[in-house]
């Protein structure tokens, strides 16, 4: 084993030296080091302990670990004296993504540093450019003489791992450097390769954006018009979502998508910018050619802006027809679209709702058509959805009953046991001004119900005068729910802030003395500012 001053390892990733190798290799790679394998997903396997550490640190900088990323770049200076090691560390840090490659760049050029720090004074083996892992690193130097140098090395163009590196040269501060850079580039793309063009593409989408990252972009871009199709097939099912949308950026741009691809890559694509677009190219070319079979497929898309552009087609195209098979969607977008195309047709999408509630059909997506379109006279279709079985459809029933103005008494469901149900419920009784008895709501609050409902009871009480708001706060700022605890602490805080200097009204007689006593026993919670000022205004009486 080589000794760490042999092979300059930082503090951070230093060896062991050999008459405690054996005990370190026991007590850290065994204990925690077997532990944070176990976290990060990695399998137990051996490799040298500096490797496992830039493995360790590549994970945790892809993490946002910024520190990582000094101890990386140090771990990386450590390594580039054996060859082996070298092409290992640059195959993890490749494989990690372009998004490392940007953010180490910068670590590799510190600006705090110290006469002997190896990435201010490169190390010989670095200026030798002896691997393709030192000529990355002298390509990230601090002199522009040694980045100009390295940049035209032939193993920039020949190693495609080193093409991230060059692509970052590409936007360097440097003329001298970026001239270089492009014109290697320029090489590198003659004639436009798929493994070429999937590892600028995605440095490109990001380094695009810089001040002087266009003269970069355009050539990522003339080159992927260049590619034959195969070729920028393969960019656009590359595994970085701004690299593939990128390429299909220019595909679209040029044309080089035929129907099947648009429609298999609106449905099917994970980016879904890149989803719509296709979806929106191929329904002008719908449009264009009168061809709707071309877009029906989309509208089973699972995407609900998909689905708007195909039926928004197919309606231009006078396919008003399919209208009334998506009034139920749960998209609001394509329930609108839906409607719109009910409308063209000369019927009232509202009349659908009607009949269809009263048949019991898809319930949730009904019931929110009904609110889009209905009139206050339809509120008695949605009251017996209120007892629905599923929760997300007595919440879509109380939703359609405030969205249609109807005056209904909602305060038993308070105590529903579904939360999202007692959400609806809190928002259209707040809306609706005081209703429920106060007495209850207090009721509600205590420590016998669910934290949803004593919630649910808190911003109702909140939402009264200002001294059963805090009232309310102090009741829950000592609570063993933590939640609930902190709810309360907060919005104390924001009414001594915000609202304190504004309560005109004194503390009513009746309330001194509990008001005082809660006071006292969440003292510590609300904090010595907050106290302070209750102390006062129970004192004053105003």
């Amino acid at each position: 084993m080589r000794l760490a001053a042999e092979r300059n390892v930082p503090d951070a990733v230093a060896l062991p030296d050999e008459s405690s190798s054996a005990a370190w290799h026991d007590n850290h790679m065994k204990g925690a080091g077997a532990w944070f394998r176990q976290v990060i997903g990695y399998e137990e396997r051996h490799v040298d302990p500096l490797m496992d550490s830039i493995q360790r640190l590549v994970h945790l900088a892809v993490r946002g670990r910024r520190a990582a990323l000094d101890d990386l770049a140090g771990a990386l200076f450590s390594a580039v004296a054996d060859d082996q090691l070298a092409g290992q560390a640059l195959d993890v840090v490749t494989t990690a993504g372009p998004k490392l490659w940007i953010e180490l760049d910068g670590a590799l050029r510190p600006w705090l540093y110290g006469y002997r720090d190896p990435r201010v004074t490169l190390a010989p083996i670095v200026q030798r450019m002896g691997n393709p892992l030192a000529v990355a690193l002298a390509a990230c130097g601090r002199d522009g003489r040694e980045r100009e140098r390295s940049v035209g090395h032939p193993l920039m163009v020949t190693d495609v791992r080193l093409l991230p590196v060059l692509a970052i040269r590409a936007v360097d501060w440097i003329p001298v450097v970026q001239d270089e850079a492009l014109r290697v580039l320029s090489e590198a793309f003659t004639p436009p390769d798929a493994a070429a063009l999937r590892a600028i593409v995605p440095m490109a989408a990001r380094l695009g954006e810089r001040r002087r990252g266009r003269p970069l972009a355009e050539l990522a871009r003339q080159a992927l018009l260049r590619a034959d199709d195969d070729t920028l097939d393969a960019v656009r099912r590359c595994e970085d979502l701004r690299g593939r949308r990128f390429a299909f950026d220019v595909s679209l741009q040029a044309g080089r998508m035929d129907w099947r691809q648009l429609a298999a890559a609106a449905l099917h694509e994970s980016d879904i910018i890149s989803r719509r677009r296709c979806a929106q190219v191929l329904a002008a070319q719908a449009i264009d050619g009168n061809r709707p079979e071309l877009v029906e497929e989309l509208l089973e898309s699972t995407s609900a802006r998909v689905r708007v552009e195909a039926l928004t087609a197919l309606v231009q195209l006078g396919r008003t027809d399919y209208g009334p098979q998506f009034l139920d969607d749960n998209a609001s977008m394509v329930r609108l679209t839906a409607q719109w195309a009910v409308r063209r047709a000369r019927e009232d999408p509202a009349d659908f709702y009607r009949h269809r509630l009263v048949a019991a059909g898809n319930g949730r997506g009904l019931l929110a058509g009904l609110g889009d379109c209905g009139t206050v006279a339809d509120a008695d279709l949605v009251l017996p959805y209120l007892e629905d079985p599923r929760p997300r459809v007595r919440a879509e029933a109380v939703r359609t009953l405030r969205r249609l103005g109807a005056k209904t008494d909602l305060g038993g469901m308070l105590e529903d046991p579904a939360p999202v149900v007692v959400r609806q419920v809190v928002t259209t009784l707040r809306s609706l001004g005081p209703r429920v008895p106060v007495e209850r709501l207090w009721a509600l609050l205590g420590p016998g119900h669910p934290r949803h409902v004593r919630h649910a009871a808190h911003r109702l009480l909140v939402d009264r005068d200002p001294w059963t708001r805090i009232r309310a706060d102090l009741r829950l700022a000592g609570d063993p729910d933590e939640a609930l605890s902190l709810g309360a602490r907060t919005d104390l805080a924001m009414w001594r802030s915000r609202d304190a200097a504004g309560t005109y009204a004194s503390c009513p007689d009746e309330l001194r003395d509990e008001v005082a006593n809660l006071l006292s026993r969440v003292e510590a919670a609300v904090g010595v500012d907050t106290a302070r000022v209750l102390r006062w205004l129970i004192r004053t009486g105003s």
